[in-house]
Order: structure tokens, then sequence, then C-alpha cells
């Protein structure tokens, strides 16, 4: 039974994004207990992670905007506590983790945010040595944290939050990019510390997986917090249909080939073909090369060995601008890729008609959104935006590096929507998640690249 006193009151909590006029979470309250693991779901852009990061401190003190009520920390009001005063007591994972990231070296990261706590020098290695070899990254210890994948990020700064040790844990979409063995991981660490007194407020919409270890389930719907009656049989979204490959063409052309393509410490990688209509999805687990695959094959990396044929022509001494123009990639970070001042501009490109950047706009559910700056939007809707600036420019091949991460069920199948028109019209297709999709997608063929050995 939970303690009397909360360890977080949040009471009549309203925000409201600067320059807009209808609050973003309005009126939420929420008690937090000490050892408790509370989950909040609900559709993208719904205001989930502007809730963790009022909580924080970090909304409005750095990102401006208007917010009322109080927030409570052991009952004393924190709500004009700075985000380094709040740290002491909170320790929040974000949506972007190279937004987290300070140093240069793996084993750097995790030693900073001990030294920042003062944590004396003999206790800071062993510390340091236990968390790497918990979230399985010690051969990876000096590596530089720009060679790591997604995934292994993600792990990074999860070793570091846990590390501290700081009462309240505030994490948002932590399973994202984790592979199986890594999500499982968490679960069961997250599990031993709040029966350990930690509290924990965590942030997904892979609600099936998380809910096993929640005490109460939340969701946030048109601002409000709604408390989920029921954790075993909570239903927030509906389930998502499956998508099927249905070719006009009975002997498709073959748009792509690789052979033994290799780059850096990576083995040469599997031969793979693809031809228009097809779809490819990439599986394993984190670190595995995945990521720098798909970069071999549209020119951001040039292959060591081996030989990449797109549309029939070696690719090997093309441009990445020239292979852009039948291959499109929408990489893991949106942010990485939204470059214009409006939603709008990003889909209408140059050469991209009104009315292809229309129809995009109402697929991904982000037309009320046209005029919004992209940076305004959510990552999922970011995800979404992305991809649509890639379709708009009408390739033969598009790869998708986990972009189903922070996608609601709804938003999920918008863009299987979207993808399953580009198959049928012989778009080829090559994706990477982690995130399971509906069974029978596209008809996709799986191709499982081999656990690297370091």
């Amino acid at each position: 039974m939970a303690p009397h006193r909360p360890v977080i009151e949040v009471l009549d909590l309203t925000y409201i994004h600067p320059g807009k006029n209808r609050a973003t979470i309005a009126n939420v309250n929420l008690n937090l207990y000490p050892g408790e693991i509370v989950l909040i779901a609900g559709a993208t852009g719904s205001g989930k992670s502007t809730l963790l990061n009022c909580l924080a401190g970090i909304a409005p003190n750095h990102v401006g905007g208007k917010l009322y009520g109080k927030i409570l920390y052991q009952g004393i009001d924190i709500s004009e506590w700075s985000v380094r005063q709040r740290s002491r007591y909170f320790c929040i994972l974000l949506q972007n983790v190279e937004t987290q990231i300070f140093t240069e070296r793996v084993w750097e990261e995790l030693v900073f945010g001990l030294e920042n706590w003062n944590v004396p020098p003999q206790q800071i290695w062993q510390i340091t040595e236990t968390a790497l070899a918990e979230f399985g990254l010690q051969a990876q210890r000096n590596w530089f944290i720009r060679q790591l994948s997604a995934g292994q990020k993600q792990r990074l700064l999860i070793a570091c939050l846990l590390a501290i040790g700081q009462p309240v844990m505030l994490l948002d979409e932590p399973l994202a990019y984790l592979d199986c063995q890594g999500v499982e991981l968490l679960l069961q660490l997250l599990k031993s510390r709040a029966q350990k007194g930690q509290s924990v407020i965590i942030i997904e919409h892979r609600t099936e997986v998380v809910k096993k270890i929640c005490d109460r389930c939340y969701y946030l719907q048109h601002g409000e917090l709604i408390e989920a009656p029921d954790n075993n049989k909570i239903e927030i979204f509906p389930s998502v249909s499956s998508f099927t490959r249905s070719s006009s063409c009975n002997n498709p052309p073959v748009v792509l080939r690789a052979f033994g393509l290799s780059w850096g410490g990576y083995p040469p990688f599997p031969d793979l073909q693809l031809t228009a209509g097809e779809t490819i999805l990439l599986q394993g687990n984190n670190g595995c090369g995945k990521t720098t695959l798909l970069k071999l094959l549209c020119g951001l990396l040039k292959s060591a060995t081996g030989k990449l044929e797109i549309l029939g022509t070696d690719a090997s001494q093309k441009s990445v601008v020239q292979i852009a123009k039948d291959v499109g990639f929408v990489l893991q970070n949106p942010n990485h890729q939204l470059f214009a001042d409006s939603v709008r501009a990003e889909i209408q490109q140059p050469g991209v008609k009104k009315a292809v950047a229309d129809l995009l706009l109402e697929q991904l559910n982000l037309s009320d959104r046209a005029q919004d700056h992209p940076q305004a939007l959510s990552q999922g809707q970011k995800r979404r935006l992305a991809l649509g600036a890639v379709l708009a420019r009408q390739p033969k091949i598009c790869l998708l590096d986990e972009i189903v991460v922070g996608q609601d069920p709804y938003s999920l199948s918008l863009m299987l929507d979207v993808l399953s028109n580009f198959i049928q019209q012989q778009g080829a297709l090559i994706l990477t998640s982690h995130v399971p999709l509906p069974a029978g997608l596209f008809n996709a063929k799986v191709l499982v690249l081999p656990k690297v050995q370091i």
C-alpha cells in the first residue's frame, strides 16, 4: 500500500505554449507516491512531453509560455525552482537523446554526471564499471559517443540516470530504439528501483509492454489527464490494421542491388536485392549496423568494398545529391532533416505541386499545423513530416530508419496508409524498426543483421 504522503503532487496544472491561446495541458491533477511506476499514454502531440517538461522545470523556464497551478515535492511548492534545483530530486530522459549528451566518450558521460553530484572518486569508477556492464556497453567504453547507434545512446543515457539515483525518474519514451533485450533489461531495472523506493513517471506508446510493471495508468486527451479505471484492461487506442502488398506488376524490375558492402569495423553486410513494389524489413540488435547499411545504400557513406546498383546503374561514383533523386531517406532523428520555416514549406518544396503537398498534409494529419514551424511539433509529428517531405519528391526507393517511434496507433496507421500507396505505385521500401509492426506488413521480407563482435 502506498504511503499516505505523495512524493509529487500536481495541482490544477495548466500550460500554454508561447504564441498559443489554447492550453496544451489543462487542469492536470496527479499524485505520485514513493515506489510507484505510473504510465502516461496518449495520442501524438497530446501534451505528454509537455507535462514532463513542466515537472522538470524546462517549461516555462527555458521554452517560455504560461504555467498555472502548483507542483509540490514532498509537500513543498517547487513552482519557482529552477531546472538545476529540481535536478537534485528529479531526473529526466528526453525523447531526443542527442540533446542530453555532454561529453565525447562513453565512459566520460557516466563520470560527468557523478562528478557533478560530488560522488567520491573511488565510488565513481565502481558505479561506472557496474553501469557499463549492466547495459552491455563495456566493449564501447572508450568509443566516441557519435560512434554508437541510437539504441546504444539510449542505453547510455538511461545508465547515466540510474547511476545518479534521484528519487523521481521522468522517462519520455525510454523504449524507443531499444532492442528486445534492452527493453526487458530496462523494465526489470525500473521494477527493482521502484521496490527500493524510487518513483517513476513513464511516457510510452507501447502500453502493452510497459503496463505490466505499472501501478497506475493515465492518458492525456485534449489536454486533460484521465486515469484508466483498470490497468489490466486498458485500451487507450484502437488496434492497427495490417497492410499487404498488392502489386499489379507480375515481373517487377530490380531497383536496387547491393553486394558485399562494408564500412568501418562492421563485417560485410548481407547481399540484398530489392524490386519495385517490394519491402525489406531490417532487424537486429542495437549496434548491428542497420543505420549504417541504410547510409551506404543512399550514398551518405561510401562502402570500402562491394558494389551498389540503383535502377540498373553503378551508384558507387554518384554523389549523394544524384542518388537522392531516386532514393529518399527518412532519418531516425527528424530534427536532422527539417529546415523550412513552416510545415507546409517542408513538404511543398520547389517542384512539388500544391495538390501533392495538400494531400500529404491531410494523409499525415498535419493540415492543421501547416503554418506552424516544424520545431513546434512533437517528435512523432516531426517524423510524419519528415516522411511527407521525402515522399513529396516521389522517389523510386524509400529508406526509413525507425520512423514509427513516437507514433500512437492512429498516427501509425496513417503512416502505413501513405506507405501502402507508395508501394501500390511500385515504390520500393527498406525500413528498420524495433517497434513490433503489424503482422504481414506489406508482405515484407525480413533481413536479420548478425550481432557484431567488437
